[in-house]
């Protein structure tokens, strides 16, 4: 993939049509505010790196989960479901959006010069890849109504986390870790049938644990069925995808990592009944899958779903390349 040329675009929220004219300003602003993490990370002392681990967190809160939220909802969707040949441009964008969040997540002051100058340098690229190649195909691709989509958006709230007492009565009881309150929702549902774990990000290395917890096999459906068809991968059908987990299922039970692979290129309807069906089937073993991007599409309140999303995951040591390979250096800003 070609990367853009490096130099700020003055052109930022000038000249766009008015649906991207916002996303726009929020890239300006997002490269100022880049700009100011690496001149905290070359120079700050350690008051001012803690004042820029918060600056973080605030911005994640202010502004960037609401901004990746608009461009996931509102331009990688019809761009993947209407236009093929970006693609793989969307997913490349996708995972840098993953791993922006999950920088913000790791980030502490323990680390602060290293991680304030790691975020700074990939919100500085993902901007400007964006600005440079994303939004010039929005321009001559888009529909006059998926242009106003855009415009209309309105992103789901950042959720601030209960009280402590709350967590503690709704989720996580005394000494209890994630890995124990899920194997004890697993034997809860037997010995067979389908469930779905809610993890707050995307973490592969944790669903490998899960599945050596449980005593399952480990099935990534990306690695070890998507790549099978090439380019043609997102065609797969729902179908498929059912009859490649029966087939698994029939030998034993298995974690199935990476299901949003395929179901990122399939409407919200057909995600919703294939998540409802996937639920009620009577596996024959134990078909345990990890969804953390389409967890609004998952049922309510369903017995078979786990959700972790009031527990404070641990960062392990990565098992499977998922993130974006980001060099940075500490270098003296210009």
């Amino acid at each position: 993939m070609k990367k853009p040329d490096t130099q700020q675009p003055d052109r930022a929220a000038t000249g766009r049509s008015g649906m991207l004219r916002a996303l726009s300003i929020e890239h300006r602003d997002g490269l100022a505010f880049a700009e100011r993490l690496a001149q905290i990370a070359y120079a700050g002392n350690d008051d001012d790196l803690a004042d820029g681990v918060e600056m973080v967190r605030e911005y994640n809160r202010r502004e960037m989960e609401a901004h990746l939220q608009h461009e996931e909802q509102t331009i990688f969707g019809p761009l993947i479901r209407n236009h093929r040949q970006y693609v793989d441009m969307c997913i490349q964008l996708g995972k840098e959006h993953g791993f922006l969040r999950s920088l913000v997540e790791r980030m502490s002051v323990d680390d602060a010069r290293s991680s304030l100058a790691e975020f700074a340098q990939m919100l500085k690229n993902h901007t400007l890849l964006e600005e440079e190649w994303l939004f010039p195909v929005i321009e001559s691709t888009l529909t006059d109504e998926e242009l106003q989509a855009v415009l209309d958006f309105t992103p789901l709230s950042v959720v601030e986390p209960p009280p402590a007492a709350a967590r503690q009565q709704t989720k996580q009881g005394p000494g209890e870790d994630w890995l124990a309150v899920i194997a004890k929702h697993h034997a809860a549902t037997g010995a067979t049938g389908a469930g779905i774990v809610l993890f707050p990000r995307y973490q592969p290395e944790l669903a490998v644990s899960l599945a050596e917890h449980l005593g399952l096999g480990f099935f990534d459906l990306r690695q070890e069925y998507l790549e099978q068809f090439g380019v043609a991968a997102d065609r797969t059908s729902l179908q498929e995808l059912d009859e490649a987990l029966r087939q698994r299922a029939t030998q034993s039970g298995f974690v199935c990592q990476n299901i949003e692979a395929l179901l990122c290129v399939k409407s919200e309807d057909d995600r919703r009944a294939w998540l409802k069906a996937f639920l009620d089937y009577p596996w024959p073993n134990p078909v345990v899958v990890p969804i953390t991007v389409f967890q609004g599409d998952v049922p309510a309140e369903h017995p078979r779903v786990c959700d972790l999303e009031l527990f404070k995951l641990p960062r392990l040591p990565a098992r499977h390349s998922g993130s974006p390979d980001v060099k940075y250096d500490v270098e003296k800003p210009a």
